[in-house]
């Protein structure tokens, strides 16, 4: 939607809810023929898996009325499916366990929820299916507090990444020049990046920041400038992923890489307005040097001793 007002994002979501109840029968009152609401299967689910212990560890992860929770957890426990005791760490909480007739029901009908969901797919190729699991990460990924304890790992691109990481460094990082100049930019880097890969160019590399619940967060390219620079290029990371250290992360990477590959230095070219990267750079070591327009960071690498 590009800049478009708040008022079409607002009912954009909306339409996309009502798509999801529909689609999925969550507005059904009871789910799948159980005798739990989704709210109670929630709660269950929550200890069940161990994720929560406490009613406030309920609340806090399902962002549920405290009031209406205890009234819940007393009928769960006047059924037999909760048992509360008191938390000797502290007085004032108590400790929720689930009782096995409890957890049995649960899993009849995770088992239940994990059919249909299968055959909802089967009408998707794998394609589609990795095109689906993209999209609904980048929804929980945007729609998620910023300090989301999701974990981050590195990996090598896939198909699909290099297009994605054109599309989200253009809309990052255009500052004041036209889109269509950025994309053309990005797209050249990528474009020789994947010509030297075609081409087994040695010494050039790639990563692509995936949180658990594989959502792309961030990426960086290392490319061969001369036979004694590198240079990072593409280097982001999305808004909601930041200030964790993971644009640090994907710096240290590229280091290492270039350090195993022998280059004597590491540079990334900046433009001024890119001022949250040039942050990055400067506390990762990096020395500025101005460019034209431009800001060149350079840092140089510990040449390796061999005996």
């Amino acid at each position: 939607m590009g800049n478009s007002d708040p008022g079409r994002a607002v009912e954009a979501v909306r339409r996309f809810n009502r798509f999801y109840a529909r689609h999925t029968g969550a507005l059904h009152e009871r789910l799948h023929k159980s005798r739990f609401s989704l709210t109670e299967v929630r709660i269950l689910h929550e200890l069940a898996q161990g994720r929560a212990s406490t009613a406030a560890d309920l609340s806090r992860t399902l962002g549920l009325d405290t009031g209406y929770l205890s009234r819940l957890i007393n009928n769960f426990q006047k059924l037999g499916l909760i048992v509360r005791r008191k938390n000797e760490a502290d007085g004032r909480a108590h400790l929720l366990r689930i009782t096995p007739e409890a957890k049995t029901q649960v899993d009849e009908i995770d088992l239940h929820v994990s059919v249909e969901t299968a055959s909802l797919l089967k009408c998707l190729t794998s394609a589609e299916i990795d095109q689906l699991c993209t999209a609904m990460g980048d929804v929980e990924r945007l729609l998620s507090p910023n300090h989301s304890d999701n974990e981050t790992q590195l990996r090598v691109p896939r198909t699909g990444d290099f297009g994605w990481m054109i599309e989200r460094y253009t809309h990052l990082y255009s500052g004041d020049r036209p889109k269509l100049l950025s994309e053309t930019r990005a797209a050249k880097m990528v474009s020789n990046f994947l010509s030297a890969m075609q081409a087994n160019t040695p010494r050039i590399a790639c990563w692509v920041a995936e949180q658990t619940n594989s959502t792309r967060v961030g990426a960086a390219v290392l490319a061969a400038k001369t036979q004694e620079q590198a240079s990072i290029e593409l280097l982001f990371v999305e808004p909601g992923a930041r200030r964790r250290g993971l644009g640090e992360q994907l710096i240290a990477a590229c280091m290492n890489f270039a350090h195993g590959a022998r280059y004597d230095q590491v540079v990334c070219r900046l433009d001024a307005s890119q001022s949250d990267l040039c942050g990055l750079f400067q506390r990762t070591g990096f020395n500025p040097v101005q460019d034209g327009t431009d800001i060149l960071w350079q840092r140089a690498l510990q040449p390796i001793c061999i005996d």
